[in-house]
């Protein structure tokens, strides 16, 4: 009588892991969801900050907007937000919560930027996922239509140029643009601005 009891529990063990995959893999999929579908969508700027910050796991300063249309994909947590910096309309982070992302103080991402944590190795017979932290520091700009690479950090006060693809890193208050991006210009060092923008409804 005793090796079925043994037989049943070495099955529970076995089927367990896959159940618990299956289950953590909805919940994720359903904040996501939440956060693309509906948060996104919602012209409010507090019950966006809200979902990011409590459902999300974000860790996000005072005065921060984030407008409609931001896309996530990923997981929860790792992202860090600075008081006073935007996400402006329809802008994608691809890889949240799989590595960090840090965001200083006053950093404004403009419409339709993209940031990417992740991809995965071309070269690799198993087509490897990839993932590596970005960080904005203080007073960056991404302007409109950039992508930010994996592992990439801009430098204080530095600027992506509308359309740049950000391979490398980007030396403090260097302007770079094109593709891949380039040093095309220095901006000055004594910046004192807020980054805050909030549009109504958007």
């Amino acid at each position: 009588m005793t090796a079925p009891a043994r037989s049943e529990q070495r099955d529970t063990v076995e089927v367990q892991p896959g159940l618990r995959t299956l289950l953590r893999d909805w919940a994720r999929a359903s904040l996501l969801f939440g956060a693309n579908r509906i948060a996104a969508h919602v012209p409010s700027h507090l019950f966006r900050i809200a979902y990011y910050r409590h459902v999300l796991g974000w860790e996000i300063g005072p005065n921060v907007s984030i407008h409609t249309g931001l896309r996530i994909y990923g997981g929860r947590g790792r992202v860090w937000i600075g008081r006073n910096s935007t996400f402006q309309i329809d802008c994608l982070i691809a890889g949240a919560g799989m590595t960090d992302l840090r965001i200083g103080e006053n950093v404004a991402v403009a419409y339709r930027s993209t940031i990417l944590l992740g991809g995965h190795d071309p070269s690799c017979p198993d087509f490897k996922a990839i993932v590596s932290p970005v960080t904005l520091e203080d007073r960056v700009f991404v302007a409109a239509n950039v992508t930010i690479l994996p592992g990439v950090t801009m430098g204080e006060g530095s600027v992506a140029a509308a359309g740049a693809v950000v391979t490398r890193n980007v030396e403090p208050y260097t302007i770079v643009g094109g593709n891949p991006a380039k040093p095309i210009g220095q901006r000055r060092r004594d910046l004192r601005y807020d980054a805050p923008t909030y549009w109504p409804l958007h």
